[in-house]
């Protein structure tokens, strides 16, 4: 990340203004994963480039500090480029999310990715088994395919991060899950809680997610075991993982909540903002809101990783928390500033 980022981050964090945005560029999408009904949406919709580089901008403005383009799949949009040349004007730290890492391959586009300043890609990585991964994504040939794109960023300052679910397969096989990843040359390590979900814009759910709270929890404990040993780069802090432990034994107990719709945002293809992507409230439209607008109450009605593991950044221990996630990319630095 550079220096400008840096600062800015730092500036939000120290103003209390610091937010964190996922911004989801389209519906449309290349895999047909077995825990996600996105792709069967339609019809499909590209956001309109002059407005969505207008909200970025005002994104900035609300003290964004951290922009994650998502989807459906941000590569197939045609824009995407501008998208991430924005952000790094408005020294966002920025990352782009992809599940069909053929598109990485073309165009390309990994190298004007870092032209337009992106720091990182994010890289769906649900098993080390190729035919695993190809049924769940419904993508031929995908570990292949994933394998030349690291290849092809690490030669870059940006950084890969291999975006690992918790699922059927992998659930008390994620020290394995992990040690593919890092030997395929991912950089860092992120781990995504299951979740179900009936919004209109992002429907989750499916077979390979139905797994018991128990394993879920399985799941979690062994990983904040394998952080320990600090022998993986998981970025995911162990008081989150911690704190979603607790959320699903007991909700009452947890200790930190979901700050969607202040701290984490949720802007889609039409420019709404959302508190998560699970949610169908709409707190207003990103062109035309203030930043009064945005929702003020805490939520702890899901354990949405994403919007979970930044929440827990805010509050009493919220510096040791983002540095315990900081800690774990720390070795990155020295390629990604080169």
């Amino acid at each position: 990340m550079d220096h400008d980022k840096i600062r800015n981050f730092v500036k939000n964090y120290v103003s209390n203004r610091l937010r964190f945005t996922e911004f989801a560029i389209t519906n449309s999408c290349i895999a047909k994963c077995t825990f996600c009904d996105i792709w069967k949406q339609t019809p499909k919709v590209m956001v309109n480039k002059e407005k969505a580089i207008k909200a970025i901008d005002k994104l900035s403005s609300f003290g964004v500090s951290h922009l994650t383009l998502t989807g459906g799949e941000p590569l197939l949009h045609p824009n995407v480029i501008e998208f991430v040349e924005r952000a790094t004007r408005n020294k966002m730290h920025n990352a782009v999310l992809d599940a069909a890492p053929q598109l990485l391959l073309r165009n390309d586009m990994v190298k004007r990715l870092e032209q337009a300043g992106n720091d990182m890609i994010s890289i769906s990585f649900d098993s080390g088994d190729p035919e695993t991964m190809e049924a769940s994504r419904q993508i031929p040939n995908i570990m292949q395919d994933m394998t030349k794109a690291v290849e092809q960023i690490r030669k870059t300052k940006i950084a890969s991060m291999a975006s690992i679910l918790i699922w059927n397969d992998n659930y008390d096989k994620l020290e394995v899950t992990f040690q593919r990843a890092v030997d395929m040359g991912f950089d860092v390590i992120s781990l995504n809680y299951p979740t179900f979900s009936k919004s209109q814009v992002y429907p989750l759910g499916g077979e390979g997610i139905s797994l018991s709270k128990d394993k879920v929890i399985h799941g979690l404990k062994e990983s904040i075991r394998i952080k320990k040993t600090k022998k993986f780069p998981l970025i995911n802090s162990t008081y989150s993982m911690q704190n979603i432990i607790r959320f699903l034994q007991d909700p009452l107990t947890v200790k930190s909540l979901c700050r969607g719709g202040n701290r984490t945002l949720f802007l889609d293809w039409f420019l709404d903002i959302h508190p998560c992507m699970q949610l169908p409230k709409v707190l207003g439209n990103m062109l035309e809101m203030e930043l009064s607008d945005l929702h003020t109450e805490t939520c702890n009605d899901c354990n949405m990783s994403w919007y979970r593991d930044f929440s827990s950044c805010f509050g009493l221990g919220g510096i040791p928390i983002l540095l315990d996630s900081i800690g774990n990319i720390q070795p990155i630095f020295s390629r990604t500033n080169q």
